[in-house]
């Protein structure tokens, strides 16, 4: 196939979902952590703190449940990219399996986060479990994923048919509260990566602040001590 009808290395959508991964990683991995360590302590998180942090699981939970829905959306482009079609089905039945089982454990994870803001104290532990569950799942997920996915969209997909994709991720179902998700996926891109993502709102950067600066706020209301 001709080189120069394939879709850049690193195009809009790759670049999203490499930001999604990392946000997703870096927050997995703050949440357990910060759950076992309440869990593990002598003293309850306090009642205001521990509405912060159950607000702060489900918004996750909502931007991790929207970048799947992207997901669906960029592995058809596998399927046709790849010449071993069996392979190809065989892998995407996989992931569609590890969602299946994400959907659940984020739902139960949604239960006990509201549980846990009302009684900080008698539900953390169940909290903690089910976070590093739900950690551990999807660190394994995200790594089959830039293995096996990414590459073969960003070598092999056509560009008119990863810029349809794209379009459909632009119309897909939007998160709950979309001016936390965009703050919380830039405040995991870099520079780079951010003018990439929001090429018209960077050209005019303090129309982000307010939400940027909303988002560090809970973030350290959530994550600090």
């Amino acid at each position: 196939m001709d080189s120069e009808h394939l879709a850049p290395v690193e195009p809009y959508g790759l670049t999203g979902v490499r930001v999604a991964h990392r946000a997703i990683l870096a927050d997995g991995e703050r949440l357990a952590g910060l759950l076992a360590a309440l869990a593990a302590a002598a003293e309850p998180a306090e009642p205001a703190r521990a509405r912060a942090i159950a607000g702060y699981v489900h918004r996750y939970n909502d931007a991790v449940r929207g970048h799947h829905r992207e997901d669906e959306i960029l592995w058809p482009l596998v399927l046709d990219a790849v010449p071993d079609a069996a392979e190809a089905v065989a892998g995407i039945v996989r992931f569609v399996d590890d969602l299946a089982a994400l959907d659940a454990l984020q739902a139960d994870c949604d239960a006990a986060a509201a549980r846990f803001a009302a009684e900080p104290g008698r539900h953390a532990r169940r909290l903690a479990g089910l976070l590093t569950r739900r950690r551990d799942l999807l660190a394994a997920h995200i790594e089959a994923e830039e293995e096996h996915v990414l590459p073969v969209i960003a070598g092999r997909v056509p560009g008119a048919a990863h810029a349809a994709a794209r379009a459909r991720m632009h119309g897909a179902d939007r998160p709950a509260d979309p001016a936390w998700a965009r703050a919380w996926m830039l405040s995991h891109a870099t520079e780079a990566e951010a003018r990439c993502l929001l090429p018209s709102a960077v050209a005019d950067r303090a129309a982000l602040e307010p939400q940027l600066r909303a988002y560090a706020a809970e973030a350290s209301a959530v994550f600090t001590d």
